[in-house]
């Protein structure tokens, strides 16, 4: 709750951050627009704005999805094929380090405006941070505590949903923490490059039209939605491990 308020007071002060910088420089409303400016501009344009917020959204929710699918099945199967695991493991730190600017064009000419390489995009950002973590936390597990189990007969699946899991869920939901709000950036980034809708298309449209105040709105509105995203796997974090907030 304290943390939510502290959010809270963050965005309050952003206007009169902006109120300040305008005080102190002689930069014209088309480059530093007034507080009241963007705020007209939010209520005006609130149902175009609200369109393409929901685009953004739902292209960062699919592609997180995607790419927790993806981590699962790659951390569960490292953990019991140790070949694959040395086999892949290169190629994911090969792909994480491709320029998003070169990986968008290629993704571009080869599948076009398309939802598809949009998922690609958040994918590719969001899985690395979800995979290294859940993989970290799923060998970390007390030996101790799987060899107990081994000697009372349990089976593989039994091991994984009693120990193991449980071990690693503290190391994947700080993962999230980090991935989540990265699938925001990373839906925006998609549509920066090819789309005609979302929050991405219009911070390019706002700047190639000069439009400061779209621009600030825009921005403002990604804010929130990545604050809101850390925010609600923080309060997921607290419901699953009240013991560990408790103490």
């Amino acid at each position: 709750m304290k943390e939510g308020f502290t959010y809270l007071l963050v965005f309050l002060s952003l206007p009169v951050v902006l109120f300040l910088l305008r005080a102190v420089s002689d930069l014209p409303a088309s480059i530093l627009p007034p507080p009241e400016m963007v705020a007209e501009l939010l209520w005006e344009e609130r149902s175009s704005l609200l369109g393409h917020t929901l685009e953004t959204l739902k292209i960062a929710l699919l592609g997180y999805a995607l790419a927790n699918v993806v981590t699962l099945s790659l951390a569960i199967s490292f953990l019991y094929f140790k070949r694959l695991e040395n086999f892949v493991t290169p190629w994911t730190v090969v792909v994480k380090n491709i320029p998003y600017v070169t990986l968008a064009s290629i993704l571009i000419v080869t599948m076009g405006d398309t939802i598809t390489p949009k998922l690609i995009i958040v994918v590719l950002v969001t899985f690395f941070p979800l995979l290294a973590n859940l993989n970290k936390g799923l060998k970390a597990t007390d030996p101790v505590l799987i060899d107990r189990m081994r000697t009372l007969n349990a089976s593989r699946w039994q091991v994984f949903r009693k120990v193991r899991w449980p071990s690693a869920l503290p190391y994947y939901m700080a993962a999230h923490e980090i991935a989540f709000t990265s699938s925001i950036v990373g839906a925006i980034v998609a549509e920066w490059f090819f789309s005609s809708k979302g929050l991405g298309f219009l911070i390019v449209q706002a700047t190639t039209e000069y439009r400061a105040d779209r621009l600030y709105a825009v921005t403002f509105i990604a804010s929130m939605l990545s604050v809101f995203a850390y925010i609600a796997i923080r309060l997921i974090d607290q419901k699953l491990f009240k013991w560990k907030h408790r103490n």
